[in-house]
């Protein structure tokens, strides 16, 4: 049985992109669990739409976006993220590379891992994909900055609100990547 989480969370996926318009409308015939989630007249709207309209998409957006709490999920994403830059993911460079999109995108409190990879040349980061040794010297302080902030999430003084836009509850001594950027580049 699908729960209300579970649910959401695939729409957000499909927000995201990870889900295609056709992967969505075969899951939403899949799932009868959802008139129960979303109610008969979202749920209505959902399975009756014409999916292969050119508006679709959008209008599909457009309703998802007003039933689902978008904020909950980003945070899942980017503390999801966070994670697995600590534990040196084979996709480390690419997580970076979303955090850099995700901080230009407004989540600040990502500036030093964002610039971090900004900052570093295709050249070198081909040599770190092949030297274990730099990649552990480079990996580092990124990890730190990623444990500091897990923490500051895991005691809810980060908290991410809307798509881009978060609560930031730190004291202004521990907002460290708007202040001292140049002492953490070192």
């Amino acid at each position: 049985m699908l729960n209300k989480i579970d649910a959401h969370r695939f729409f957000y996926y499909f927000i995201k992109g990870r889900v295609t318009l056709i992967e969505l409308e075969q899951w939403l015939y899949a799932n009868d669990d959802l008139e129960v989630i979303f109610g008969d007249k979202d749920y209505l709207e959902l399975i009756s739409r014409n999916y292969k309209d050119k508006y679709a998409y959008e209008d599909t957006v457009k309703q998802i976006r007003e039933l689902i709490h978008i904020g909950y999920f980003e945070q899942e994403r980017i503390v999801t993220d966070l994670q697995e830059l600590i534990h040196e993911s084979d996709k480390y460079l690419a997580i970076m590379d979303s955090l850099y999109d995700d901080y230009c995108s407004g989540y600040s409190f990502l500036r030093y891992i964002g610039l971090m990879y900004i900052t570093t040349s295709d050249e070198y980061k081909n040599i770190l994909r092949r030297e274990p040794d730099k990649f552990r010297k480079y990996s580092r302080p990124i990890n730190r900055e990623a444990g500091r902030l897990l923490e500051f999430f895991r005691v809810n003084q980060l908290r991410i609100e809307q798509e881009h836009e978060y609560i930031d509850l730190r004291k202004e001594e521990d907002r460290i990547e708007l202040y001292r950027i140049n002492e953490m580049m070192k």
